[in-house]
């Protein structure tokens, strides 16, 4: 199994490394094993006697025994029943629930109604003597549970037949048992289910499951389902505190939001389209994410960059695409398939593109892309790639005129740089050495004329060998000083990830263009949010936001676009 995804490691994603601290099997013959999830039963069926942790562990419940009463706790997300044999009244949540019929013990094991069950953890399961549980299509946490259940405790033919065809493509038997596995090193056993909720996105239904984990803290999993009711994939958040605040130029009489898809088939993506109030059409412009597996939004601690771009641009009459990142949205998909910044960033950027044209509400001779860090430096080969000629500008927010490996190695010297001068334990200050270390010997080979984008060199550990050869030695400027269409290159002062004289890289770069603009914008760190104090990505954790001048540069330099 793949531990480490290229697009984590860089940029946005270098603030986790800153600020990084430090049952019995269930039912083989499910109706889930074989594709076969009913519908609800009669009603009759309300009265069938399911045993109790058998069933409750199967869909992520735990179950507990207490020896001194003969009594039994169920834990599954909010929800704690203490059922007691032979009595039907029971306890949830603190309060009294009366059960339907009498629990009764039959050897050793403890029976009651599942209707009474499906009332007391709120879900829809269904029970066959034979053949097992089955889930209703409805309860979607209740199926993501299941499956995490069951790659969890081995049961992969189970979690098998609960992929979806374009999830198969890229993921085996064998592989399921190597995530499974992956997930019981990385986290230990998923001890109780502590909560459990429900989104919907124009590509996916998402099962939230949040884990307590032996350590004390808890893993939140996502687990994505196709509109089929079949498992598409899966994803682990990076979870941050949520400190974001709305700015006060954002003002939703202005605008209204609408969720469409970006491209089409296995990958598709949900993303978000905001669009003046009005009659339009407006010029459009497109967000293409840096490094790691974002959301729409580019959330990122305090900051919330992407939404702050589409409202304030709404302000001055533009509308702005937003979407969710292919490696956050198709994580496990990404990770198994053949895997370039092709995938990554540009394909789904054009997508994009395409999506505005056929808009009525977007005047499609007026279409832009803004690519903040990974995604500017990116920009130039979006442009390459724009065969029908359908977009009109482009801007650059943080983006590395250097490549990328040159990029994160200044990362790792600078980090090492401010542990020393902050006075952080040895311990820490050793950690970053040796990551230092670590990442110079992999680029020397990366940067080896014989790297083999099939299987890199020897002793090459970084997955995705194919990402770092098509990206390896990459330039922007290269490409952008064969270009015309019309730039703004954007840079803050005070960015500890892609420092400041990388705009003087793009400005020798394009020194023959005529139609590039570049801004340089003082207190500014890599999120374009003001920091009087030295950035250090310790700052990410509070609330910020664009400033409105800046979102005012922006729309000043679009709408004088001829």
């Amino acid at each position: 199994m793949k531990k480490i995804k290229p697009s984590i490691l860089f940029l946005s994603g270098l603030a986790v490394l800153l600020l990084a601290g430090e049952a019995p099997s269930a039912f083989a013959g499910s109706n889930i094993a074989n594709g076969d999830i009913v519908k609800r039963p009669p009603s009759d069926h309300d009265s069938i006697f399911i045993p109790l942790r058998q069933a409750a562990e199967a869909i992520g419940a735990k179950v507990i025994w207490n020896q001194s009463d003969g009594s039994v706790s169920v834990i599954r997300g909010t929800q704690q029943w203490l059922v007691k044999p032979g009595e039907r009244n029971s306890e949830l949540n603190g309060t009294p629930f009366i059960m339907e019929k009498t629990p009764n013990l039959r050897k050793g094991q403890l029976f009651l109604p599942i209707a009474t069950l499906n009332k007391a953890l709120k879900v829809n399961i269904s029970w066959n003597p034979e053949t097992g549980i089955s889930i209703a299509p409805s309860d979607v946490t209740t199926k993501g549970s299941y499956f995490i259940r069951s790659i969890m405790e081995g049961r992969v033919r189970e979690a098998w037949n609960m992929l979806s065809a374009g999830l198969r493509k890229t993921m085996s038997e064998a592989s399921l048992v190597r995530l499974g596995e992956g997930y019981q090193a990385a986290y230990g056993r998923l001890d109780t289910l502590q909560n459990v909720s429900l989104s919907r996105s124009a590509v996916h239904l998402n099962a939230h499951l949040s884990y307590a984990l032996p350590s004390g803290r808890n893993l939140s999993i996502v687990v994505r389902f196709d509109h089929d009711g079949k498992v598409d994939d899966l994803f682990i958040p990076t979870v941050f505190p949520d400190t974001y605040k709305r700015p006060e130029y954002d003002r939703p009489e202005a605008y209204i939001e609408r969720e469409v898809t970006v491209g089409e088939g296995t990958y598709a993506l949900p993303g978000t389209l905001t669009i003046p109030k009005g009659k339009g059409p407006y010029p459009a412009v497109v967000l293409v994410h840096g490094s790691g597996p974002n959301d729409r939004d580019n959330s990122i601690g305090g900051s919330k960059a992407f939404r702050d771009l589409a409202v304030g641009l709404a302000n001055h009459n533009i509308a702005v695409l937003r979407y969710e990142k292919r490696t956050r949205e198709h994580a496990v998909k990404s990770d198994g398939a053949f895997f370039t910044v092709q995938e990554e960033t540009v394909d789904d950027a054009l997508a994009a593109v395409k999506r505005l044209r056929r808009d009525p509400h977007i005047d499609a001779k007026r279409i832009y892309v803004l690519g903040h860090s990974q995604g500017g430096m990116l920009v130039p080969r979006i442009l390459e790639q724009d065969r029908t000629a359908s977009i009109h500008g482009a801007l650059i927010m943080a983006g590395p005129s250097r490549p990328l490996e040159d990029i994160m190695l200044w990362q790792y010297e600078h980090m090492l740089e401010l542990v020393r001068k902050n006075g952080a334990p040895s311990e820490q200050v050793a950690g970053v050495e040796k990551q230092l270390e670590f990442f110079k010997t992999q680029f020397s080979l990366v940067k080896d004329p014989k790297f083999s984008p099939d299987k890199g060199l020897p002793g090459f550990q970084l997955p995705h060998p194919e990402w770092w050869h098509d990206f390896r030695n990459y330039y922007g400027g290269e490409l952008a000083k064969k270009q015309t269409i019309p730039m703004l290159i954007a840079q803050g002062d005070n960015d500890m990830q892609v420092s400041a004289d990388n705009l003087n890289g793009w400005k020798k770069a394009l020194a023959k263009r005529y139609n590039v603009t570049y801004k340089l914008y003082p207190k500014l760190n890599h999120l374009f949010v003001a920091s009087d104090a030295e950035s250090t990505g310790a700052e990410y954790m509070l609330p910020g936001n664009v400033p409105s001048g800046v979102i005012q540069d922006f729309a000043d330099w679009i709408n004088q676009q001829p």
